[in-house]
């Protein structure tokens, strides 16, 4: 079971979509996949399942009153399930946070759901208790940035975190590596924030461009390749999970 992270902790960075894409993507191919949604806003959740009425989600794995195994629902497909969130999450922030096994609430949990190939993580837009809990649990962090000054400006800050939580508590983490979302390539400023990126991270070869079809597939709780297949993001996405997917086996 491989375990995938797509963490950034600024927001509006691509997070969420990408992890819906390369799960459905992951799916689409056949391959057993568990979405975890980490974020309070439960964006993923909702493409799938109406967050305000899931009788379980990721607040009760945190408060101990359900296991993942009792959490998770199938979805999309038969070779996709979803661990549901809600707001009720963010309310376990600060109980959670005082718990000396508050890091490895997640990770301990997985060892319920082993017949799944991939987990992807979708963590929410900070580093809280449930973007650390992701990265104790995962093997892999996957990170979506734009190619924009405010998007460096908190890359120190993330490789901070997962410096400190390799060193300390999962030695096996490693980065995947930097996905360019939202792109637009003939830009000044792309042409010089993409060089600087490359000294921070491993980028990806493919990028998703700037385009419609991506807000699209949401209002239609698809994902990019269901939604509008010919499309230049459904392209850019297929090629990304085909470059992960080879990255893997490496």
């Amino acid at each position: 079971m491989i375990t995938i992270a797509v963490a950034n902790q600024k927001g509006g960075e691509g997070k969420t979509t990408t992890s819906l894409n390369l799960a459905m993507g992951l799916a689409r191919r056949n391959l057993k996949t568990l979405l975890i949604d980490m974020d309070p806003q439960a964006n993923s959740t909702g493409i799938f399942l109406n967050p305000e009425t899931v009788e379980k989600d990721l607040a009760h794995l945190f408060q101990n009153s359900a296991s993942l195994k009792e959490i998770i629902t199938p979805a999309y497909n038969e070779h996709l399930w979803v661990a549901p969130s809600s707001m009720r999450l963010a309310e376990m922030e600060t109980v959670s946070v005082n718990s000396v096994e508050a890091p490895y609430i997640l990770r301990d949990s997985l060892s319920s759901v082993k017949e799944f190939d991939f987990v992807i993580i979708d963590c929410p837009p900070s580093l809280s208790i449930f973007t650390v809990n992701s990265l104790v649990a995962a093997n892999f962090v996957l990170i979506p940035l734009q190619a924009e000054k405010f998007s460096m400006d908190g890359i120190m800050g993330l490789q901070q975190t997962i410096s400190s939580i390799k060193k300390r508590i999962n030695p096996d983490l490693e980065i995947l590596g930097a996905l360019i979302t939202q792109l637009k390539p003939q830009t000044l400023l792309t042409k010089t924030i993409l060089p600087v990126l490359t000294k921070y991270f491993r980028i990806f070869e493919h990028t998703i461009s700037d385009g419609v079809a991506i807000g699209e597939s949401h209002l239609a709780k698809k994902s990019v390749f269901d939604y509008n297949r010919t499309s230049r993001q459904s392209q850019e996405y297929e090629g990304f999970i085909e470059e992960v997917l080879n990255e893997l086996k490496k």
